[in-house]
């Protein structure tokens, strides 16, 4: 349920050099071009298609080894692809993916939230959550929450802590699962307005069909 890492807000720290003691290998070439050109290229975000599940895969299950992410299957991701929204440079190079999970027009959650580490503070992590805040806000979700182990990122977009009891629906649907729910070490945040217990329970989803509606089939 771990929504870290994302990228922290935009630095100006240029990238470092290489110098005859420290010479960039091939891969830290490239990575080292890509964050200079990240400087002036445009960077957009767009909802995921089947062929992204890939590469979405390959960068989760990245960080799903040590804890960092929930792991997710290639085939699950699949199956909730257009839950993802990636974000990219024009020339379609993949660099992150977000996941908005909408539990019901009281809730939606943002996870699976993660960014290349090779191009941290370029901004879009930001974008991620910019872009994710926006549907919710177009489907009149009243509130957005997440996990997380970096807040202080987070706080830049007017997310604050609460506790995670207050969001049963997530607590049912990962937290009771995760290996790690006698000792997590993320904090809970939220934007909007809270649930309530007013507010419709899971079964509430699907409807109540009576004995009356069934059909009998004919064998």
């Amino acid at each position: 349920m771990a929504l870290s890492p994302v990228l922290e807000p935009p630095s100006s720290q240029s990238p470092i050099a290489p110098t005859a003691q420290t010479p960039f290998t091939p891969s830290q070439h490239r990575s080292a071009t890509l964050r200079s050109d990240l400087k002036t290229i445009f960077l957009r975000t767009r909802k995921a298609q089947l062929q992204d599940a890939r590469a979405i895969h390959q960068l989760i299950d990245s960080f799903s080894h040590d804890g960092t992410l929930l792991p997710r299957s290639y085939a699950e991701i699949c199956a909730n692809i257009r839950t993802f929204t990636i974000v990219e440079t024009h020339t379609h190079q993949f660099l992150g993916c977000a996941a908005l999970h909408v539990y019901g027009p009281h809730l939606a959650e943002i996870r699976s939230i993660v960014v290349r580490p090779d191009i941290k503070g370029c901004g879009a992590g930001g974008q991620l959550v910019h872009e994710l805040m926006r549907q919710a806000e177009a489907r009149s979700i009243k509130c957005l929450c997440l996990f997380t182990r970096i807040p202080n990122f987070f706080e830049h977009f007017h997310f604050s802590t609460y506790d995670r009891q207050a969001f049963s629906d997530k607590v049912l649907k990962d937290c009771l699962h995760c290996a790690r729910r006698h000792a997590c070490d993320e904090t809970a945040m939220a934007f909007g307005e809270l649930p309530t217990p007013r507010d419709l329970s899971r079964t509430d989803f699907f409807p109540h069909y009576q004995p009356t509606e069934l059909v009998q089939l004919q064998v």
